[in-house]
């Protein structure tokens, strides 16, 4: 009996600890990568449930989701992804928690600031990085603003996809005279860019999706005033 209860205490020392140290599965645009991550560690910190970040394009990210990828959370830069998922598949009403700002990027050694997005027009700039519009709202978004200054015939050979807007801001770094990123990947990467006017692109609207009950403590964690200041000090403004 004594051998009995010495297996059992260690059975529970052993799955017990695994069960509660079980990360929560959050899918986001990859946009939302630093403020995400900065957010899951003080979850982790302050709540004691780690949280594990899948960054990818917001349309790759709902393909997953269709298939049954076991993410608990959705988090995609248009909330035009959540209203497509099947129904009974969101648990609860989809939540926007911030807005995303769209910037055109020039590389350093250009050694010039640009003004809007008719330097494009350049010779001196050949490769002008962006988000794949068929998976990636921050794509589309440019698409939209040089379609507004009718420019798509000007630059459409320069133009360089990628799966993602996190991708066009790697590539910014080195390879790409120009790119359409988001402003946290702007400031971080440290040369001139030209904020993009919200109101002549479709909104970068992150909304949040919940798709397993276990995600409501880190969607409520989302939506509170200390979410609020990290996403502010990634250039991200509220909803």
């Amino acid at each position: 009996m004594a051998a009995v209860r010495l297996l059992w205490l260690l059975a529970i020392l052993l799955v017990g600890p695994t069960r509660a140290e079980a990360p929560l599965l959050v899918a986001a645009a990859s946009s939302l990568g630093p403020p995400l991550r900065e957010l899951a560690e003080r979850f982790r910190a302050e709540r004691g449930i780690p949280v594990k970040v899948v960054l990818a394009s917001s349309g790759k990210l709902f393909a997953q989701v269709q298939k049954g990828a076991p993410y608990t959370l959705y988090l995609p830069a248009d909330p035009a992804y959540l209203k497509r998922l099947p129904q009974g598949k969101l648990k609860a009403k989809p939540i926007p928690f911030a807005r995303g700002r769209l910037v055109l990027y020039l590389h350093p050694r250009l050694r010039r600031k640009p003004e809007g997005p008719e330097v494009l027009k350049d010779p001196e700039i050949r490769r002008i990085a962006i988000a794949n519009p068929n998976f990636a709202p921050y794509g589309r978004a440019a698409l939209a603003v040089l379609e507004h200054y009718g420019l798509i015939p000007a630059v459409q050979r320069k133009l360089v996809f990628t799966e993602s807007v996190a991708q066009a801001a790697r590539l910014a770094a080195f390879a790409a005279d120009a790119a359409w990123i988001d402003l946290a990947s702007a400031r971080k990467l440290g040369g001139p860019y030209w904020l993009a006017p919200s109101e002549i692109h479709p909104p970068l609207l992150y909304a949040a999706g919940l798709l397993d009950p276990r995600g409501k403590p880190f969607l409520a964690y989302l939506r509170s005033p200390k979410a609020r200041e990290v996403f502010a000090k990634y250039g991200l403004e509220a909803p």
